[in-house]
């Protein structure tokens, strides 16, 4: 025992000489300052500090090793003798670190900040035109199960860069006249995440748009329904919305990149987000419905090829349904689109002409329109193939009947008495994050009638609701929807 003692009163003393070992004249330090790649860490992180010394003769010298550190108050982290900050798991704050060397010191504050247990970035796949702008957002889900927008927050990189320019927040601008793929890369804390863009010369997708003129219109209808009431000018950018309703096959084609990439995952016969904005909600229900019992998707779990989604033969140009608002929002957030606004797709299915319904002619018949009953052109006991009536004067079809549209809006049944006249977004929040809670009491808005709906449903001002129940099985299985994107 006496031996070991004395060892340690020997090392302990060797130490102490070290740190405080005399410096030659013309080498004492005449400042000390910190200095790291980063200040920012999270929790369970570490950041290496160093010490610098400025000596007297001008010159600097590094004093990590040497220099005595210390932190207060010390609930986020501690840093050791060599330098290294590291924060306590589960805390967050502000540490003041330390350091003392020949009777200089420097000090510098640490922060500590929340550790994400998800990352990822949108869009994931996408197209663009050359000489079009693209805004990726990284989003990160952290362990206290808040989710934020970090788009500023993390570090932006871009390979082979050939076709567009990155910056430092996530706007890439691609080159006119160049086309390529470039892979848009994001670091957060400990993670990465990627995406891919093809950058072309004439955008060629997998959806056909049709462009709808910038203007103003008459929204609503006085003789409607309250909810449709009051009617009131809305001015409109130009928009580009999808000529058809979003098929079985596209969506297919969605779930199998999104799938290769982690970003969904299957359980009892229900999608689920695994990442992105929407992570661990419901987005669409595989099984049959009472209502509905034709199933469109199925998932094949192959021991011996990479599981996947497929098509049902035959419905493969069928619109998709038995979704959730999330499951469309999911699918506009993976191709860098978006659901139109309420207004927008009101304005598209009037036609320009403030037709009463979304059709060929603004009126309403089996030869024209997918609803209830069965008669002339519409042999149809459920959906329909997209694209089996006439167009309406847009160029768009079945705005009226088949399946019911999901927007972007919630449902507030006296919005019109304050909406605002240009561009309106409903009265949600303009950039949703996470779950619509509660639920039940967030329904969301969805449009133009289904094959089930009467002919009052299906008038392009008929405003229904969705609430988007947790239990998929009791959601109605009408619902579908189609996307938008801005005009390049």
């Amino acid at each position: 025992m006496s031996l070991l003692i004395l060892i340690l009163v020997v090392s302990s003393l060797s130490f102490s000489a070290c740190r405080d070992e005399p410096t030659a004249p013309g080498e004492m330090p005449a400042s000390l300052k910190i200095e790291a790649e980063t200040f920012l860490t999270f929790a369970g992180g570490r950041v290496q500090l160093s010490a610098i010394a400025t000596l007297e003769d001008g010159a600097s010298r590094d004093v990590t090793m040497e220099a005595v550190w210390t932190n207060e108050p010390g609930s986020a982290g501690r840093v050791n003798q060599n330098g290294e900050f590291v924060a306590h798991i589960g805390k967050t704050g502000t540490e003041t670190v330390k350091a003392e060397f020949q009777g200089q010191s420097a000090t510098t504050t640490i922060e500590v900040s929340k550790r994400a247990k998800k990352f990822s970035i949108i869009p994931v796949f996408t197209h663009i035109q050359s000489g079009e702008k693209l805004q990726f957002q990284a989003i990160a889900e952290f362990e206290d199960r808040t989710t934020e927008f970090i788009t500023d927050r993390v570090t932006w990189t871009l390979r082979p860069g050939l076709a567009a320019e990155l910056d430092d927040n996530g706007l890439l601008s691609s080159d006119m006249g160049r086309s390529g793929i470039e892979t848009v890369a994001v670091h957060f804390q400990d993670s990465v995440d990627s995406s891919r863009v093809r950058i072309q010369a004439r955008l060629d997708t997998d959806f056909e748009f049709v462009e709808i003129p910038a203007g103003s219109f008459i929204m609503g209808n006085n003789d409607g329904l309250d909810p449709e009431k009051p009617e009131h000018e809305v001015f409109l950018d130009a928009f580009l919305i999808s000529k058809n309703e979003i098929s079985t096959a596209q969506y297919v084609r969605f779930l199998n990149r999104a799938h290769a990439d982690n970003y969904i995952f299957i359980e009892s016969n229900v999608v689920f987000g695994a990442r992105g904005r929407f992570s661990d909600l419901p987005f669409i229900l595989l099984q049959g419905t009472p209502l509905f019992p034709q199933e469109l998707i199925r998932f094949v779990d192959d021991s011996f090829e990479p599981s996947s989604f497929e098509s049902i033969p035959g419905f493969e140009d069928h619109p998709v349904v038995k979704l959730t608002w999330y499951g469309a929002m999911a699918f506009c957030d993976f191709y860098g689109l978006r659901l139109p606004t309420e207004a927008e797709w009101e304005k598209a299915a009037r036609g320009g002409q403030q037709l009463e319904f979304g059709t060929e002619d603004g009126t309403l018949s089996h030869d024209l329109a997918n609803y209830s009953g069965v008669e002339g052109r519409d042999v149809f006991d459920d959906l329909a193939p997209v694209g089996s009536f006439p167009a309406n004067r847009f160029g768009l079809n079945d705005m009226a009947g088949n399946a019911w549209e999901l927007v972007f809006d919630v449902f507030d049944g006296t919005y019109y008495e304050r909406s605002p006249r240009n561009n309106p977004t409903g009265p949600g929040p303009e950039i949703t994050l996470g779950v619509l809670a509660p639920l039940q009491e967030t329904p969301v808005v969805m449009r133009g009638g289904s094959w089930l709906s009467s002919p009052d449903e299906c008038r392009a001002t008929f405003r229904g609701v969705s609430a988007d129940l947790p239990d998929l099985a009791a959601t109605p299985p009408m619902i579908g929807f189609r996307v938008a994107r801005y005009v390049p």
